[in-house]
């Protein structure tokens, strides 16, 4: 018993100096094997990895080994600070039970071109649960021979909601320049006595368009304060570029094109899926529809089972447009983790004056926009080729956080959502 415990110690002194050596922890692949990660709750797709404290929610994990042979893969947590470093917390701090976790349920794929293990997780698990709220990373790594090495990391949120928020999207921003082109994001957070104790230092709040943490807001204070609400009144408001809706495909069934999809070539180990040639729009009418913010949900035909049935494709994307020369063009959203690298980057071909990128998908139904990355800058813009439309249908979650003094930890106390319109 000791001596698994002093393993223990040695894996989280371990995870503790690379957590630390990043800037911020983040949704990340590392294995090249490893392909659609999911991390939701309660068992819908389209829901946020979000869970109450002390709560029955659970969150799913799933992911793709493109392997051939089951690993022994293990999964810890990471608390972090409402910045998303790595809090100064012990493991033993913030996790009751055991300090790390294996990932026992996988099935083969059946009847695919692309072959492929899916491994599946159910999380908290009574051997295994956060006992602090706050903000978390999941990670998934394979333990061989006292080697360890990550293969994924995965934000999700423990709260316990103490705060009670209040908000809106007005009609009118408080610079009337931005009027019809930027959303303000308005609130107020009605707090208990257990707050009483430095709100103005203690509270802190992150906003958030919706998947985007590029863009986010963080580190809110109140600017003012009453005996039970934070007031949080900036000069400027807390405003947003709007964007515009997502454009999407869908690729649940390979047997025939939907729309958006040009050509579906089967290959020997997976397909060719050819979108259709976009263009900007940020010069068109604004068109709206009912969409899911830029999530991914994966799914396939009624006779197939998406876990292990669902097929993958390579997926191609053309956006014509003259070539930015300071900055680059992404595809964003869920399905590219909200990140940008080079796997979503995409390159310039001066031929044929447009920009072409893929992307290696399971079968589904995505949506996506195409952003603008200034080259040095850390925050991208999708306005210069989706436009900026006030009526677009985004989705804000505002995150509350207080600084605990005893444990020196972020508590989340509080998360609302709000949809622009």
């Amino acid at each position: 018993m000791y001596k698994k415990f002093f393993v223990f110690l040695i894996l989280f002194s371990l995870f503790s100096l690379v957590s630390r050596a990043q800037v911020i922890n983040s949704d990340r692949i590392y294995d090249n094997n490893i392909v659609n990660v999911l991390l939701y709750a309660n068992g819908n797709q389209l829901s946020d990895p979000v869970i109450k404290l002390g709560s029955d929610d659970r969150l799913t994990l799933s992911f793709d080994d493109l392997g051939n042979e089951p690993e022994n893969y293990k999964y810890t947590i990471v608390h972090c600070t409402s910045d998303w470093h790595t809090s100064a917390l012990s493991p033993m701090d913030y996790i009751s039970g055991y300090l790390e976790g294996d990932i026992t349920n996988y099935h083969f794929s059946f009847n695919t071109l692309t072959p492929y293990i899916h491994y599946q997780l159910i999380f908290p698990q009574s051997q295994l649960r956060p006992k602090l709220s706050g903000n978390y990373i999941l990670k998934v790594y394979n333990y061989v021979n006292g080697d360890t090495t990550v293969l994924f990391t995965k934000r999700f949120f423990v709260v316990e909601p103490l705060v009670k928020i209040e908000a809106k999207v007005p009609y009118y921003p408080k610079k009337l320049a931005y009027f019809k082109i930027k959303q303000q994001v308005d609130f107020q957070c009605f707090t208990p006595d257990i707050f009483s104790d430095e709100p103005e230092q203690r509270f802190k709040v992150t906003v958030q368009q919706n998947g985007r943490w590029d863009n986010a807001y963080y580190d809110l204070h109140p600017t003012s304060v009453t005996p039970h609400s934070l007031q949080f009144n900036f000069a400027n408001g807390i405003v947003f570029n709007s964007g515009n809706e997502p454009r999407y495909f869908d690729m649940k069934n390979y047997w025939y094109r939907s729309e958006f999809i040009r050509k579906i070539v089967q290959m020997k180990h997976y397909y060719d899926v050819f979108l259709h040639t976009d263009y900007p729009r940020a010069n068109s009418q604004y068109e709206t529809y009912q969409d899911n913010h830029g999530k991914m949900f994966i799914t396939a035909r009624s006779d197939q089972n998406p876990q292990t049935e669902g097929d993958y494709a390579i997926v191609y994307f053309y956006l014509k447009m003259p070539e930015f020369k300071n900055a680059g063009v992404y595809i964003l959203g869920q399905l590219t983790n909200w990140r940008f690298d080079n796997k979503n980057k995409m390159t310039y071909n001066t031929q044929t004056h447009q920009y072409e990128g893929k992307l290696f998908l399971k079968q589904g139904y995505y949506e996506y926009w195409y952003a603008v990355l200034p080259f040095g800058s850390q925050q991208a813009d999708i306005t210069p080729i989706e436009g900026s439309f006030w009526a677009t249908q985004n989705t804000y979650t505002i995150y509350v956080y207080y600084h605990n003094r005893n444990l020196e930890y972020d508590r989340l106390v509080g998360i609302q959502k709000i949809k622009a319109h």
